[in-house]
Parts: structure tokens; C-alpha cells; sequence
């Protein structure tokens, strides 16, 4: 089930916070080792959100509305993982956009979620790119 974001403020300052998903957006975590989140993000192009790096564990976060993920078949998306009301990502500063920590690889400025469906389409086409055809999975 799809709900309504909470109203969300931005870490300011020179850290990052950790913050709790589920409640102003969910986190589609997607690996940058294999090829699929810089295959996203390239497929998303201008109608993607705002998009957390973590270089210490090698992944994109993007940013969706709360339960929009709920529906998707995970089986055909392996190694990816969309992270909802139990789980907890570190969230840079609003201006943090290079350095060697946790930074916005896409900074937060018209819109901070993508789409769902989009953002599903782009990893479907990255997965299938990355790791061949999933059995049964719709072409």
C-alpha cells in the first residue's frame, strides 16, 4: 500500500544523519559493482530523483514514495533491495555532493522521489543488461 510521504528536512551542516525509511520515502538500493545502478541511473536520465552514493558499499539509493515498491516482483531484480519502515540509511548533508563518504550523486532540487515506475522499468532493463534474461521474467 501506497501512503502519503511525511514532510522531510535535509540534513544541513557537514555530516550525514541517519534517518528511518518508510515514512517520508522508501530506498531502492541498487549495487554499483555490477553495472546496474550506473545503468539506471543513465536509463532514468532527467526524470530521475534525488540519488544517495555510499562508495564504502558500493551502491545508489533512490528515493521512492512509502509502499510504492510493494507490488514488485524482487525475484526478477536480484541484488537489488528496497528498504521500507524497518530499516535505517545514512542520509548526507544537503550540499554534500563529492568527497570520499556518503554524498548525493544526484543532488535533491526539483524533486527528491522518482518515480516508481520508472525507476522499476530503467532496473528491469539494467538487470536484464547486467545479468542476462531471469527466467519467466516479461521481456
Amino acid at each position: 500500500m501506497t501512503t502519503t510521504p511525511m514532510p522531510w528536512a535535509l540534513p544541513t551542516g557537514h555530516s550525514t544523519q541517519l534517518q528511518a525509511a518508510g515514512r517520508s520515502w522508501d530506498a531502492v538500493r541498487v549495487p554499483l559493482s555490477i553495472g546496474i545502478g550506473e545503468r539506471t541511473l543513465e536509463l532514468l536520465g532527467g526524470v530521475t530523483g534525488a540519488v544517495i552514493e555510499n562508495p564504502f558499499d558500493k551502491v545508489l539509493y533512490w528515493l521512492i514514495t512509502p509502499g510504492s515498491a510493494t507490488g514488485w516482483d524482487m525475484s526478477r531484480l536480484p541484488h537489488i533491495q528496497v528498504w521500507g519502515a524497518t530499516a535505517y540509511i545514512e542520509v548526507p548533508s544537503v550540499d554534500c555532493r563529492r568527497g570520499p563518504g556518503v554524498r548525493w550523486r544526484v543532488p535533491p532540487q526539483d524533486r527528491c522521489l522518482t518515480d516508481p515506475a520508472a525507476l522499476l522499468a530503467a532496473l528491469r532493463t539494467a538487470t536484464r543488461e547486467a545479468l542476462g534474461p531471469r527466467e519467466g521474467a516479461a521481456r
